[in-house]
């Protein structure tokens, strides 16, 4: 009997899991454990800006069933909330808060476990976006590991915040479109339609994304117009749901957006804006700008050296945390970055050259570059949103949001673990080895690991 190598042995596993959807959810059960792990051992207050959702979920609850309210004072955490545009999020909160019948601190941990579901639904999302473009569940499956091996994943996916929204609307605005693509189909127009409609409620960081999703709607609807009315004039009962589902968010919206551009010329007006510098003065924003004001103004940084500054310090506030008071007690060592920089480029220059080559004759190749077109237009505006910010300021830590990122980072890194799986080819002993490896440093330097070895994750 011929004796097998160890290659031979690493293919036939890979066969076997690359049939096997099973793999995928041990590696979703393996997030949900560590993300449930952070619900409750990370003090309250300690993740980005919870505090502030805390206050607002609070002030909804305590005061107001109805989400339209007029008659608010600014606070120290809130500043003016009766013309926000994100608020959806801590409504919706409020009512959860307003059926369990728990104590406040047990009622937010239940909030908390309600984050790790929208990250869940995420990892879901984007698992069928992943097969649309012909990526296998084997590599969606290694992709939700390496995700939750970054410490900003799980800090956000076990947080009371509204910033998995942001991941969440770009992986079903990614679904959509290319289930667009793949079929027309009016319910699919109509669903886009209204997360474009609920998006800036959400969160306003979605207004820009949201735009990009509304042209690539409007090409499709002007492009298969009389297909589209056929459709309409007979709708499904899943037409008229998802119609009524656009025609509420795009009330919600003109309410909220509509009416703050035309009353102060902008979609997001500031507290100071809606009830005058003084209402406003102990706001904690307000408070941040004096203080800055007084720090000396030094010269503006080349732009091209913000880009590399800009890249380097995303991804390391991925790796670790970002958030305001985080002491870095313990921090990923500095190679942990350049092993995922080289992982990341080489990956993208190998699959995206050979998938332009392929685009006119492979469908599949066409659809992984529309994803990574709208993943790195999302990133592209964050950055000139945080370049404007830097501009104004000149203070370079204002313009950081390695936590926004991840929006487009993640279906970044599906794609990019595609092109090694593809550029390896045969090879299964040394992808074996290449993601084993990859997975183990990156678990070492950052992720579950990092967080708890903080002592301010649970002291503060």
């Amino acid at each position: 009997m011929k004796k097998r190598t160890f290659s031979s042995r690493c293919r036939d596993v890979l066969r076997r899991l690359t049939t096997a959807s099973w793999l995928w959810w041990v590696a979703i059960g393996l997030f949900v454990l560590q993300a449930g792990t952070l619900v409750f051992v990370t003090k309250f207050g300690v993740p980005p800006d919870e505090t502030n959702h805390i206050s607002f979920i609070d002030y909804y609850t305590d005061h107001s069933l109805d989400p339209f309210f007029t008659d608010q004072q600014p606070t120290y955490n809130l500043g003016d909330k009766t013309r926000e545009v994100d608020y959806l999020y801590h409504y919706v909160m409020s009512l959860v808060r307003r059926v369990l019948p728990f104590s406040h601190t047990t009622e937010f941990y239940m909030i908390r476990l309600c984050t790790v579901g929208l990250a869940v639904l995420t990892f879901w999302v984007l698992r069928r976006v992943f097969r649309r473009v012909g990526i296998s569940d084997t590599v969606s499956a290694l992709w939700v590991l390496l995700a939750s091996s970054f410490s900003m994943v799980l800090m956000m996916s076990s947080a009371v915040n509204n910033d998995v929204l942001i991941w969440l609307g770009v992986a079903l605005g990614l679904l959509l479109i290319v289930r667009l693509w793949q079929e027309r189909r009016l319910v699919d127009l109509l669903w886009l339609a209204a997360l474009v409609a609920y998006a800036g409620l959400a969160k306003r960081t979605l207004l820009p994304i949201a735009a990009v999703f509304t042209l690539i709607g409007a090409w499709f609807a002007v492009r298969y117009a009389r297909q589209l009315w056929r459709e309409l004039r007979h709708p499904t009962v899943a037409v008229i749901v998802a119609l009524i589902v656009l025609l509420v968010g795009a009330g919600l919206s003109v309410e909220r957006i509509g009416v703050n551009v035309l009353r102060y010329g902008g979609a997001t007006p500031s507290c100071n804006d809606v009830q005058g510098e003084q209402a406003c003065y102990d706001f904690w924003w307000n408070i941040r700008e004096r203080e800055l004001a007084q720090q000396p103004r030094g010269e503006l940084i080349p732009r091209t050296e913000f880009v590399g500054r800009w890249l380097h310090e995303n991804l390391i506030n991925i790796l670790d945390i970002q958030t305001q008071g985080w002491r870095h007690e313990v921090k990923p060592a500095r190679w942990i970055e350049l092993v995922w920089w080289v992982f990341l480029v080489i990956g993208l220059i190998a699959g995206v050259s050979t998938d332009v080559r392929r685009f006119m004759k492979d469908v599949l190749a066409r659809k992984r570059l529309l994803v990574l077109a709208v993943a790195f237009a999302f990133i592209a505006v964050l950055f000139f949103v945080n370049y404007g910010e830097y501009q104004r300021t000149r203070i370079f830590g204002v313009a950081l949001n390695g936590r926004y990122t991840l929006a487009g980072f993640l279906p970044l890194l599906g794609v990019v673990l595609w092109y090694w799986h593809r550029l390896l080819g045969r090879r299964y002993a040394v992808q074996v080895g290449l993601y084993a490896l990859l997975l183990f440093l990156t678990m070492q330097q950052s992720g579950l690991w990092l967080l708890l070895h903080n002592p301010q994750l649970m002291h503060g």
